[in-house]
C-alpha cells in the first residue's frame, strides 16, 4: 500500500478489506492512500492510482450536508456539503487570480464585444474543474456546458470568471470571480472573490453569508437621503442619495451591500446584466439580511445565457422599495 499527499507525514494510516482480493478474484491487490489537510479537518482518498482531492472526487467522498447547515437544500440526486462546495470553489478563484495576476496581454479576444483573452484565460480554470466535479456550468464567456457522464441532475453551476476585466486592465483593485451553486432552481452556495486583494465573500443557503470568514449582516439604513448607493451605468436623475459610486463590478458592488460599505445598488442600464454578474451576490446579500429584485419584477434566478435582468439592491426592504420607486420612474 502507498500513502502520499501532503498530509502523509503526519498520520499513521492502516488500511483494512477484509477478503476484498478474494472477492474480486485477485492474489494481491495495490491501493493508494492520498492524504490532503483541508480547511477544517483530513481528506482521505483511495483508489487505483494518486488524484488530487480538490478536483477528483471532493462531492463523492463528502456527500452529506455540513452539520454546521441544518438546512434541507431539497431533493436532489446528491446531498451537498456546503464546505466541499466551498472548498473547490476556493481552489477555482486561487487560480483564477494566478492567471490575472500573471497575466501581461489585455488585448481583446476577438471573439464578441467587450471580452479580453484573459477572460478566456480564466473561464479555462473555471470550466475544468466544475465540469470534472460532475456539475452542469453556465459561464459568461462560455455559456452552457454539461458535464460528461454527469450525475448531478439540477444542479448548475454559475460563473463570471473575470467579473470586472476592464478594472482589472487598468490596474483598478476592484474585479472578482463569482461562482454560485444552483440546486433544483435555488442558489445554494455562493463565492465572489476579489482577485486584486484575495477577499472572499462566502455563503450557503440558511448558513449565513461572510466574509474572509466573518459573518455579515447588513446596516438598516431606510432613507434614501441616508445612503451610499453604488451604481452600474449612468443615472437618469438624482435619487436623493447621500453619495453614489461607479465601481465597475456588480458582483463586488452587490456583495459591499452585504458588508456595510454601501447601502444599496442599481442598476442603471435597461437588461444589461447576465445572471453571473450577480447571481452568487445575491445569495451573499440575501444570507446578510439584504434583497435584491429585478427593477421589472422579474425572476432573477434564470438559467438562461441570453437572458438579462435589472438588479436592484439594498439593506433593507424600506430603502429597496425606495430605490425601485426611483429606478421606476
Amino acid at each position: 500500500m502507498e500513502v502520499d499527499g501532503a498530509g502523509a507525514g503526519l498520520f499513521r494510516v492502516k488500511v483494512d478489506f477484509p477478503q476484498l482480493a478474494q472477492r474480486v478474484g485477485l492474489d494481491e491487490m495495490a491501493f493508494v492512500v492520498n492524504v490532503e489537510t483541508v480547511v477544517d479537518g483530513l481528506t482521505l482518498h483511495i483508489g487505483h492510482k494518486s488524484c488530487n482531492v480538490n478536483h477528483c472526487h471532493a462531492f463523492r467522498t463528502l456527500p452529506s450536508l455540513s452539520v454546521d447547515t441544518p438546512h434541507d437544500i431539497g431533493s436532489q440526486p446528491e446531498l451537498i456539503d456546503p464546505a466541499s462546495v466551498l472548498q473547490l470553489f476556493a481552489s477555482i478563484s486561487n487560480r483564477a487570480r494566478e492567471v490575472v495576476s500573471a497575466n501581461t496581454d489585455w488585448g481583446v479576444s476577438g471573439q464578441r464585444s467587450g471580452q479580453y483573452q484573459v477572460d478566456l484565460d480564466v473561464d479555462d480554470v473555471c470550466i475544468g474543474p466544475l465540469l470534472g466535479a460532475g456539475f452542469e456550468v453556465l459561464s459568461e464567456e462560455s455559456g452552457i456546458q454539461n458535464g460528461v457522464g454527469s450525475s448531478r441532475s439540477g444542479q448548475m453551476v454559475v460563473v463570471d470568471p473575470l467579473d470586472g476585466s476592464t478594472n482589472a486592465s487598468l490596474g483598478l483593485p476592484w474585479f472578482a470571480t463569482s461562482l454560485c451553486l444552483v440546486v433544483n432552481g435555488d442558489p445554494t452556495v455562493a463565492m465572489v472573490t476579489n482577485l486584486a486583494t484575495g477577499d472572499r465573500y462566502t455563503a450557503a443557503r440558511g448558513g449565513g453569508a461572510h466574509l474572509n470568514g466573518r459573518q455579515l449582516q447588513v446596516g438598516r439604513r431606510t432613507r434614501i437621503d441616508d445612503a451610499v448607493i453604488a451604481v452600474s451605468g449612468l443615472p437618469a436623475h438624482n435619487y436623493g442619495w447621500r453619495q453614489f459610486r461607479a465601481m465597475g463590478a456588480s458582483a463586488l458592488d452587490i456583495c459591499a451591500v452585504a458588508s456595510g460599505a454601501f447601502d444599496g445598488f442599481v442598476d442603471m442600464s435597461v437588461d444589461a446584466h447576465g445572471v453571473w454578474d450577480y447571481l452568487g451576490a445575491l445569495l451573499v446579500l440575501e444570507e446578510a439580511g439584504g434583497r435584491v429584485a429585478d427593477a421589472s419584477g422579474r425572476d432573477l434566478v434564470v438559467l438562461d445565457d441570453t437572458a438579462r435582468r435589472t438588479p436592484v439592491a439594498a439593506s433593507s426592504d424600506d430603502l429597496l422599495d425606495l430605490l425601485l420607486e426611483e429606478r421606476q420612474s
